[in-house]
């Protein structure tokens, strides 16, 4: 098994995140206290924050590749983003599918050549390709359904360490909670230095139930649905390029379509 060197160096830098907040809980080190900015604020706690996420990127990246790591972690930045898909996106997509089947029954190969190279890196881009190239119905219907369905996969992938991680974030709450008991306990005979092993332990709980239920599962759920509508589109504008690769009117390729839409639009575009 070949060993993976971005795994390698993501665990270590986590496990020193988490040696660290550890060595500070139970005061064997003392830099993060040192810092005034660090300090005064009993909401802020350095070295619950170091236990917790320390903990979770650690595990994650020792179940799932790097690569699937950052791209859960940078669709933190998307949690208050809207879906891309929507039922605007779909009504354009429907008008614009007909468009494209006008254009192309007047010029195939400069339509497709154009769409091709308007529309790179897109799905529709990709299924030009495949018209362009005289595939048949069936052969487009196969290659651009596992184009979509792999994409779809990707993105699962995404939700799944996204749930792990969610999952893992109370585990290593508690794990923090218990070095701050620790510290507790090796103060009974002086009560007034409790309060640093109080705060950790609390801390992290709190953290850990913060990152959990306010950021990784909302998160997952709200990718899952995100790819989930956009798998829809996808396999909608893959029923229309088949359909004008089927040469069907455009009469014919409008009511096939409307099928897809909600109920409200259909009655608009027949008053």
């Amino acid at each position: 098994m070949k060993i993976s060197i971005g795994s390698v160096i993501g665990v270590l830098f986590c496990f020193g995140m988490l040696a660290i907040g550890v060595t500070e809980t139970i005061g064997v080190t003392t830099f993060i206290e040192s810092i005034p900015a660090l300090a005064g604020n009993p909401f802020l706690n350095i070295p619950s924050l170091f236990i917790v996420l320390g903990g979770v990127l650690q595990a994650s990246l020792i179940t799932y590749q790097p690569r699937y790591v950052g791209k859960a972690l940078v669709g933190i930045i998307h949690l208050f983003s809207q879906a891309k898909t929507s039922k605007k996106t779909l009504q354009k997509d429907f008008e614009t599918v007909v468009e494209w089947s006008d254009d192309i029954k007047k010029d195939r190969v400069g339509a497709l050549n154009k769409l091709e190279s308007e529309h790179g890196g897109e799905i529709s881009g990709y299924l030009f390709s495949l018209l362009s190239t005289n595939y048949s119905s069936d052969d487009i219907e196969t290659f651009g359904s596992n184009h979509i369905e792999e994409n779809y996969f990707r993105q699962m992938v995404i939700v799944d360490v996204l749930r792990a991680m969610g999952g893992a974030a109370p585990s290593f709450g508690m794990f923090g909670t218990l070095f701050g008991l620790i510290v507790m306990l090796g103060e009974l005979d002086d009560p007034s230095n409790m309060g640093p092993g109080l705060a950790a332990a609390l801390m992290t709980t709190l953290y850990g139930i913060i990152f959990a239920r306010f950021v990784f599962y909302p998160l997952a759920e709200k990718i899952k649905n995100a790819a989930q509508i956009n798998k829809f589109r996808e396999y909608f504008l893959l029923e229309g390029i088949i359909l004008i690769n089927d040469k069907k009117s455009s009469f014919y390729i409008q009511d096939k379509l409307s099928t897809y839409l909600q109920r409200d639009f259909k009655k608009q575009k027949a008053e």
